[in-house]
């Protein structure tokens, strides 16, 4: 713990003593009085009340210059788990013969990040899909975009027509995971909810103030191109906070070191990366880092019934398709899903994650990518932002900058920075194909020979797992792997959101 004793430094006083022999009592009694306040914080000479660099008070303008905030305390996003920082070995685990090989065995390591104990619901998304339609009712194309396609409930040999007008908006199936969701909707989804988490932080700390969404509908009406001046959003946080003071009749904090942070939310709501994923639906939980033993499914043993306790004996761990014509999940409640806490949980307190419903993540496939990521965090499908966005997000950090200012500081930043260099798209990187296996080179599709252009598979594919209510028993694996485009949608494939970890390990 940091000691909140200030720290003198001797240069500040250095001038008013002149008598020689004063100054070496006056050394010799500050340095005990140093060292102690430094065996008191236990970190040297660290101060939360002054610079240990120069001396100068923090959050004090009769004293220094600099405002800032020197204790953190992270915030838990609501409904997640914490994971914690491992390594393990991720990949095929079951038997080489029967499991697919795109997902070779290897040694990785992660770092911590939070993960949604439930998939997202119908409940969850009708109140998103609300919130848009209360906010752009006069954009209504935003609301349409939103929608899940119910009709993914249909089957040229089925009458699946009670699922289509009832699964997505009967009360209910409020808490069944939403489906008919492509890739790109679940990554709006996070963003939304990024939004309004930060949103209602910043309402409970008085720093903005609530607005129905029947006024914010009103203004943009009238202003249609202001959307970041009366909708928030996390990237415009504190030029909302500053207008806000305004209107709130408090003194702007426009050209102050506004520090948000630890207010926010550490990162942003995201899908889960596949490493993440796969890590988290084991739940085997850790030995000093390190996992000791694999196992096949989210529950240790290879039976897909409880056995041994007497609570639960003979139930199922997971709803799929034991076989041909043999669904587990239509008994309840008169459907395939099954609620999303109806099974118990796996080590980390993570429901569903085999079974019930398939679940999107970050990573866009190849057959072959396990064999050439980092083995810390990671990931394939990076698109890093283009100059001219990371430019701008730097000047969003100055918002009393005037447009030709920001004109100018753009330029800086790309002349004399060189931020020109930090955008691109390395989805291709050493993909594992014939060419991107000479040396560093990349695959690009108009290279590709007319035999590679036939098996590639596209940037905008994206891995799913964990096995749904339709699936054999194989799928329940969670080192098994399957794809599908971002745009396109299944009865079978939902989702549930991830966060990074900032300042290390938190309790739930």
């Amino acid at each position: 713990m940091l000691s909140h004793k200030k720290i003198v430094y001797l240069p500040s006083f250095i001038n008013k003593i002149t008598n020689m022999k004063i100054v070496g009592k006056f050394i010799g009694l500050l340095g005990v009085v140093a060292l102690l306040a430094a065996c008191k914080s236990g970190n040297g000479a660290v101060s939360e009340d002054f610079s240990e660099r120069t001396g100068f008070a923090y959050n004090s303008p009769s004293e220094g210059f600099f405002n800032v905030r020197t204790v953190y305390e992270g915030k838990i996003p609501p409904g997640m788990a914490y994971i914690d920082v491992m390594t393990t070995v991720k990949g095929v685990n079951s038997d080489p013969v029967s499991s697919p090989s795109n997902n070779p065995k290897r040694r990785i390591a992660n770092s911590g990040y939070f993960i949604d104990q439930f998939e997202i619901t119908n409940l969850n998304w009708r109140e998103y899909v609300a919130w848009l339609s209360g906010v752009f009712v006069n954009d209504p194309r935003r609301v349409i975009l939103a929608l899940p396609d119910e009709t993914v409930w249909r089957n040229e040999l089925a009458y699946n027509e009670p699922y289509v007008q009832n699964y997505y908006s009967h009360v209910a199936y409020g808490f069944y995971p939403v489906v008919g969701v492509t890739f790109k909707q679940a990554e709006a989804y996070c963003d939304w909810r990024t939004d309004r988490v930060n949103e209602y932080e910043l309402i409970n700390q008085g720093l903005i103030e609530y607005q129905d969404l029947k006024t914010i509908a009103e203004k943009l009406k009238n202003n249609p191109d202001s959307v970041n001046a009366y909708v928030f959003t996390t990237d415009f946080a504190k030029q909302y906070v500053n207008a806000a003071q305004r209107t709130m009749a408090k003194p702007t904090l426009d050209g102050e070191a506004l520090d948000l942070d630890g207010l926010l939310f550490d990162s942003k709501f995201r899908l889960p990366t596949e490493a993440e994923w796969e890590y988290a639906a084991y739940g085997i939980e850790a030995v000093d880092g390190n996992i000791e033993e694999t196992q096949t499914y989210p529950w240790k043993g290879d039976q897909l019934r409880s056995f041994g306790e007497r609570r639960t004996e003979g139930e199922f761990y997971a709803n799929f398709m034991r076989g041909r014509g043999d669904p587990i999940g239509i008994d309840v409640n008169n459907t395939l899903t099954v609620p999303v806490n109806f099974f118990l949980p796996n080590a980390y307190g993570l429901y569903n994650m085999a079974g019930n419903v398939n679940e999107w993540v970050l990573d866009v496939y190849r057959a072959t990518t396990n064999e050439v990521v980092t083995e810390y965090n990671s990931f394939r499908g990076n698109v890093y932002e283009s100059d001219s966005v990371y430019a701008e997000s730097i000047l969003n950090k100055l918002p009393t900058l005037d447009p030709v200012m920001r004109d100018s500081m753009r330029s800086v930043l790309l002349r004399e920075r060189g931020f020109a260099m930090t955008g691109g798209d390395y989805r291709d990187y050493k993909d594992g194909d014939r060419r991107s296996a000479l040396g560093d080179s990349v695959l690009r599709m108009e290279n590709a020979s007319p035999i590679e252009r036939a098996n590639m598979i596209s940037n905008t594919v994206h891995i799913y797992k964990g096995g749904s209510w339709r699936d054999r028993v194989l799928w329940l694996n969670p080192a098994n792997r399957r794809y599908l485009d971002e745009n396109r949608c299944s009865n079978d494939i939902g989702f549930r959101c991830a966060m990074s970890s900032v300042g290390g390990k938190k309790s739930n």
